[in-house]
């Protein structure tokens, strides 16, 4: 068996591999929780998941030193005694194969790493339209300081969970003054309710101020 042709065909892929692997880590934290809070998952262990946001920058750097690493390999120019006539690194389309691969992983991991700003932009970027049901005496309004948002990520989250809990008219969420002002129908539901949704979607909360 010819080591030197094998290990040049697994190597680009083990990278990519690689980088993969470091990519999600790097994004469980932010894309994690807004995800499963789509499809209706939640719990306190959620915040398992957020808890690993500190160590996002370094994943990330992972991430591109495996993708930097895969670039290179499948780029170098083989040199001709590494490449045997009729093997797989002297097939062309093997070569296009790799390359393909190389660049649907790249835009992946791009867009995986964007994908926190994006959804924080479409929060601060929303404008909620006020219910019908503001004209009901049961309306209040609840200020929850919400001091674990760290990614730009977080306020998508917390308002995707706030807003499916029944009875939320209206939630804001301030990445930068880290809080949620929630207009709900407290005869539908309560404080401890909204304060609940935000910790099971991993962001505890404590109530700052509540108006009728």
């Amino acid at each position: 068996m010819n080591f030197q042709s094998t290990n040049s065909k697994t190597t680009p892929k083990r990278g990519l591999t690689a980088a993969i692997i470091a990519a999600v880590a790097a994004s469980v934290c932010c894309v994690g929780p807004l995800v499963l809070i789509g499809l209706g998952i939640g719990g306190a262990w959620v915040s398992n998941l957020t808890a690993l946001e500190p160590f996002r920058p370094y994943f990330m750097g992972i991430t591109f030193l495996f993708l930097g690493y895969a670039f290179y390999r499948i780029y170098k120019k083989q040199k001709p005694e590494e490449c045997e006539p009729g093997g797989y690194c002297a097939n062309p389309k093997s070569d296009r194969i790799n390359k393909i691969s190389l660049w649907t992983v790249t835009v992946f991991i791009l867009v995986l790493f964007a994908f926190p700003y994006i959804a924080g932009y479409s929060v601060s970027s929303s404008g909620d339209t006020a219910s019908s049901a503001f004209d009901i005496g049961e309306v209040q309004k609840a200020i929850l300081d919400v001091p674990g948002m760290t990614c730009a990520s977080c306020p998508a989250t917390v308002k995707a969970a706030l807003t499916d809990v029944p009875g939320v008219l209206k939630a804001d969420v301030s990445f930068e003054k880290k809080k949620a002002v929630v207009l709900f129908d407290a005869s539908k539901t309560s404080l401890q309710d909204l304060v609940k949704a935000t910790t099971n979607a991993g962001y505890s909360a404590t109530p700052s101020d509540i108006n009728d």
